[in-house]
C-alpha cells in the first residue's frame, strides 16, 4: 500500500478505534514515581518477550524508575507499510508500569525502516557532496522532505492516540539527536523560498550580502548555491538559520498530533547534544516543554558548562536523556570512568538542575554499530560491574528526591552564548586555534568557581536576574540586541564584552562603525585593529585583586585588539607589553559607566590564572561571589534553591580524598547519610559526594 492509500484511511482507522486503543493501553494503577528519576534506555524490540521481566526486575532492584522506549523501533511498529503492530509495545509499557516505572516514549523517526527508504528514495538525505544516503545506518532521512514529514506525522498521531492517555507515559521524545541537514533538490527550493520571504527582493539580498564582491551578484533566488562550504559569510549564516527553522518545523510536525491527542501532563522534548552547532538550541527549544540533552562529556568543568547550557535554553530544570554507564565506543580511545566517577557525574547533573538522569543503554545489543558501548547489564542479561554503582545512585536519588522537589539553581552571573556569533567566528576563525566554544569555556571556568552558579543564556533572554553578564565573543551584534543589553546596563548591570565583539551585523557583514559596533558610543571606545595570536603576548591588567598594587601580570592568548578610548570618562585598564609593535602600550581593557551600570571591553583572552584574578574582581563588584568560592579546585559546590531551604551538592572530582571546611553559616542536614557530622573539617573521598539540605539561601 502506498502513502496516499493508507493516509486516506488514516482518520477512520485512528479515530473510530480511539477509545478501544486507549483502553487497551491502560496499565494498572501504580504509586507515583519520585521527583528525581534514574532511568535507562530499554530496547524491548531487540529481545524476546520472555527476557523482559528479568530485565525490568533488575532495573527495579537498581531503583530505576524510568525507561525510554521506542525511539528506534519503527520497523517493529510497522514492519510493512500500513501493517501496524502495537501489541509488543502495549505489553512492554504494561510491564514497566508493573515494575513501578514511568516511560519516556520516543517517536522513531530517526531510523526509518527499509521498506520506507526503498519505496520512497526521495525521502533520503543528500550529503553536501551530492551523495544520497543509503539504508543501513540512522538519520538517513531528509529533514525537509514533505513525504517524510507526512509519514512521521501519521506515525506520531497513531502513537499519540494509542498512548496519549496512558498514565505510565510521562512524556515524548521527538526523534533522536537531530543532526545532519540535507542538500537535496527539495532543500534547495525550500532555502530559496525562505530567503525570498526574508529579504523580499533579490536586490535587497544582494545589498545585504555585498554580492558585488567577486561578482557574486544574483538576479534570481534560484541561483543561490546550497552547500555548507567556503562561501559568502552571509550565505553561510543564513543557511544555518534556515536549518534551525527547518528543524523547528520538523519537530513541530510531530509534536502537533501529540499535543492534540495526549494528556497535557505528557511533556514533549527531544535529545540535543551539548555544544552541537548544527542548529540554534535556544530557538529549537521554544517549541518544546522540557530540555533533554545527551551527556557524554568526561571533563567535569566542561560538563558543568554543558549542563548550564541545557538549563539556559528554557531557564528551567532539564533531563539528561542519555549518559554512559562507564564508557562509550565512538572515541579514538574509549576509556572507562574510574570507580565512583559515574556516581559523581550523576550528582553533578542533579546539582546543575537535572531532574532525571537516563543511562544509555540498559543491556548490550548482540550486534549493531554500538556493541562495545558501556551498559548496565551485559548481553547475557546479568549485571555488569557498574550495576552496583547505578544501584547506589538510584537509592540516593530516592532519599534526596523530597528535598530536591521544586528546587532549581539560581544565578546572578550569566554567560552569553549567541549562536549567530559562534557560527560567524567558526566560518572565519582567522587563527586556526580560535575555537569559539573553547573561548567561551575559558571564561566559564573561573566564573563558575567564583560565582557558584552561572546561567549560559542567549542575549535575547530576560537579563533582569543578573548583576554581571559576560559576553566573550558577541561577534554578531544587531542593533536590537545592543539596545536590549544597554537597557539592562542602565538599570545597574555590569556587561563585560570579550574580544571579537560587535564586529558584524545580522547579515554577518562588518559593521562600519568599528567594534563593538552599536555599543561603541556607550563604551566610549572602539577597536582600531585586531590581531590573531599564535604566541601569547605579555600584558598587565589593572583593576584586579590578587596583587599588592591591584595589577596582575600575565599573557593574552588567541586574539588581541587595540582599543582606542574616545571619551574622557572611559577608564583604561591594564596595558600590553612589547610584542608585535602594534599592541605595545595599548590598553588591555576599557570601562565606562553607563547610567547605573557599567560596560567593560576586554580585548584578549588572558591566560587562565590572569583571567580568574581579573574576573574575581568583576564578580565581587557585582556582589555575586559564592560563599563556596574558597573550596579546593576539584571540589564543586552546586546549590539548588527552593522555598524555605536550599540543597547543596558537594562533589570531589579528583581521584584522591580532599578535606575542607564549609562556611560557618552553613546549617545543614545530610540527605544521603542522616546524622553525619556537618561542622568542622569535611573529608570527601575520591569522587565522593555529599548532598546537604541547607537552611536559608546560599545560592
Amino acid at each position: 500500500m502506498h502513502q496516499s492509500a493508507y493516509r486516506a484511511g488514516l482518520a477512520l482507522s485512528l479515530f473510530a478505534g480511539a477509545s478501544s486503543l486507549a483502553l487497551a493501553a491502560q496499565p494498572p494503577s501504580q504509586p507515583a514515581a519520585p521527583d528525581l528519576l534514574l532511568g535507562a534506555a530499554w530496547y524491548p524490540e531487540q529481545w524476546p518477550e520472555e527476557v523482559w521481566e528479568h530485565d525490568l526486575a533488575l532495573m527495579e532492584a537498581a531503583h530505576i524508575h524510568l525507561v525510554r522506549i521506542g525511539e528506534f523501533a519503527w520497523s517493529r511498529m510497522e514492519p510493512r507499510e500500513g501493517d501496524w503492530q502495537w501489541g509488543w509495545l502495549d505489553h512492554a509499557i504494561a510491564l514497566a508500569a508493573r515494575h513501578h516505572m514511568k516511560v519516556l516514549l520516543g517517536t522513531p523517526s530517526a531510523a526509518p525502516p527499509a521498506w520506507l527508504t526503498q519505496a520512497y528514495p526521495d525521502t533520503l538525505r543528500v550529503s553536501n557532496a551530492g551523495v544520497r544516503d543509503e539504508h543501513g545506518n540512522r538519520q538517513q532521512f531528509s529533514f525537509v522532505s514533505a513525504r517524510y514529514r507526512a509519514l512521521t506525522h501519521d506515525l506520531a498521531e497513531r502513537m499519540a492516540v494509542r498512548y496519549g492517555y496512558n498514565p505510565t507515559v510521562v512524556g515524548w521524545q521527538i526523534d533522536n539527536e537531530l543532526a545532519e541537514p540535507s542538500f537535496d533538490p527539495e532543500a534547495h527550493k525550500a532555502f530559496h523560498a525562505w530567503l525570498e520571504k526574508k529579504y523580499g527582493t533579490i536586490q535587497n539580498l544582494n545589498q545585504k550580502w555585498w554580492t558585488s564582491y567577486w561578482s557574486q551578484t544574483y538576479s534570481d533566488f534560484g541561483q543561490i548555491p546550497v552547500h555548507d562550504a567556503d562561501e559568502n559569510p552571509a550565505l553561510l549564516l543564513n543557511w544555518k538559520q534556515f536549518v534551525t527553522e527547518t528543524w523547528v518545523s520538523y519537530v513541530r510536525n510531530q509534536a502537533a498530533p501529540i499535543r492534540q491527542h495526549a494528556l497535557p501532563s505528557q511533556f514533549i522534548t527531544t535529545n540535543t547534544m551539548g555544544w552541537f552547532d548544527g542548529f540554534d538550541g535556544y530557538t529549537l527549544h521554544q517549541s518544546l516543554d522540557l530540555v533533554g540533552w545527551d551527556d557524554y562529556e568526561t571533563e567535569w568543568t566542561d560538563n558543568a558548562a554543558r549542563h548550564d547550557l541545557a538549563r539556559g535554553y528554557k531557564m528551567k530544570n532539564f533531563w539528561v536523556t542519555e549518559t554512559d554507564p562507564g564508557f562509550v565506543n565512538w572515541r579514538p580511545n574509549n576509556l572507562a570512568h574510574d570507580k565512583g566517577e559515574v556516581r559523581a557525574l550523576a550528582w553533578q547533573a542533579v546539582g546543575h538542575g537535572a531532574d532525571a538522569v537516563e543511562y544509555w543503554q540498559w543491556r548490550a545489543a548482540l550486534n549493531g554499530q554500538e556493541q562495545y558501548h558501556g551498559v548496565i547489564a551485559g548481553a547475557d542479561g546479568n549485571p555488569a560491574p557498574i550495576y552496583a554503582e547505578i544501584q547506589q545512585i538510584g537509592a540516593e536519588f530516592e532519599k534526596a528526591a523530597p528535598a530536591l522537589r521544586e528546587t532549581t539553581p539560581h544565578a546572578q552571573v550569566a554567560l552569553l552564548h549567541d549562536m549567530p556569533s559562534r557560527w560567524a567566528i567558526s566560518f572565519q576563525k582567522q587563527v586556526e586555534g580560535f575555537d569559539p566554544v573553547k573561548a567561551l569555556t575559558a571564561f566559564y571556568a573561573p566564573l563558575r568557581h567564583m560565582a557558584g552558579t552561572v546561567d549560559v543564556i542567549s542575549p535575547h533572554q530576560n537579563l533582569a536576574p543578573y548583576t554581571l553578564i559576560v559576553a566573550p565573543g558577541l561577534n554578531v551584534l544587531p542593533q536590537e540586541v545592543a539596545d536590549h543589553l544597554l537597557a539592562w546596563v542602565r538599570q545597574g548591570g555590569h556587561l563585560v564584552l570579550g574580544p571579537r565583539s560587535g564586529m558584524k551585523d545580522a547579515d554577518n557583514a562588518l559593521d562600519p562603525h568599528l567594534q563593538p559596533g552599536p555599543l561603541a558610543a556607550a563604551l566610549g571606545a572602539h577597536v582600531s585593529q585586531f590581531y590573531g595570536l599564535v604566541q601569547p603576548v605579555p600584558l598587565s591588567l589593572g583593576q584586579a585583586q590578587g596583587s599588592a598594587d591591584g595589577t596582575v601580570h600575565g599573557t593574552g592568548t588567541r586574539w588581541a585588539e587595540t582599543l582606542v578610548p574616545t571619551d574622557p570618562a572611559t577608564r583604561k585598564e591594564g596595558m600590553y607589553g612589547p610584542s608585535n609593535g602594534w599592541l605595545d602600550g595599548a590598553p588591555v581593557a576599557v570601562s565606562r559607566q553607563v547610567g547605573k551600570g557599567e560596560i567593560t571591553y576586554l580585548s584578549t583572552i588572558p591566560d587562565p590564572a590572569t583571567l580568574e584574578t581579573y574576573l574575581k574582581t568583576q564578580v565581587q563588584n557585582a556582589h555575586a561571589l559564592s560563599p563556596f568560592a574558597s573550596l579546593p579546585a576539584d571540589v564543586e559546590a552546586c546549590v539548588r534553591r527552593g522555598k524555605g531551604h536550599d540543597v547543596l551538592v558537594l562533589i570531589n572530582h579528583a581521584r584522591t580524598p580532599v578535606t575542607f571546611t564549609l562556611p560557618e553559616s552553613t546549617a545543614a542536614a545530610d540527605l544521603l547519610t542522616p546524622g553525619a557530622p556537618i561542622s568542622g573539617p569535611v573529608t570527601l573521598p575520591g569522587y565522593g559526594v555529599r548532598v546537604l539540605r541547607l537552611t536559608g539561601s546560599h545560592a
